[in-house]
């Protein structure tokens, strides 16, 4: 079946859009955000300079694009919808999966976006209110009819959601520092997010 004007319209600014994306990701691991010009995006990407600015209104814009891609992913969102009798150690252990492996498989590029949010306020400014603040919320919403009931222990719900997240950034970064020769990168995945999920759980004290 044959797309319409406006499907082909439209499937090819997604491919356009995804071409500047992908441009910019080389670009700015390349040569860091701050020696990134968008001329330098565009002529990477094909393009001409004013064809970005028809999908991103500027290269701050087009950083937290990449950073929102990243961090608030499909599987992510996928992950927060299922429903409330579902498993906890299930959804703990596939969420901490999901989210060890953007780390762990995306190091290079998370370490740029991560020094360029520490060294730019405004950036930061932006970082925290349209990635932090509503992946927190999420979270916040998953566990919220969960918790003081069967599935989880009466808690502060913003200290879990910001220990967990926090577990997650640290196993990512320590990983990354050790090398492929860590324990991290030698064990399988899903045995890993078994094994942090048993450690949030249970913890370490024998019973």
């Amino acid at each position: 079946m044959r797309m319409t004007r406006q499907e082909q319209k439209e499937s090819i600014a997604k491919q356009r859009k995804q071409q500047i994306f992908d441009a910019a990701v080389k670009v700015f691991s390349q040569k860091g955000f701050d020696q990134s010009t968008i001329p330098d995006i565009a002529q990477e990407a094909g393009v001409a300079v004013g064809t970005i600015y028809n999908y991103y209104q500027s290269k701050h814009d087009l950083l937290l694009s990449i950073i929102r891609s990243y961090i608030v992913t499909e599987s992510f969102i996928g992950l927060l919808k299922q429903p409330p009798e579902s498993d906890a150690a299930t959804f703990l252990s596939s969420l901490i999966n999901e989210r060890l492996s953007i780390g762990l498989d995306n190091t290079d590029v998370m370490q740029l976006l991560m020094s360029e949010i520490r060294r730019d306020p405004e950036l930061r400014r932006q970082y925290i209110e349209q990635v932090v603040v509503p992946t927190f919320k999420l979270l916040e919403e998953y566990l919220e009819p969960r918790i003081g009931k069967d599935t989880f222990r009466p808690s502060n719900i913003p200290i879990v959601v910001r220990a967990l997240i926090g577990m997650i950034i640290g196993l990512s970064i320590i990983s990354n520092m050790e090398g492929e020769t860590g324990p991290m990168r030698r064990i399988p995945r899903q045995e890993l997010g078994a094994e942090v999920t048993k450690l949030i759980l249970e913890g370490i004290k024998r019973k």
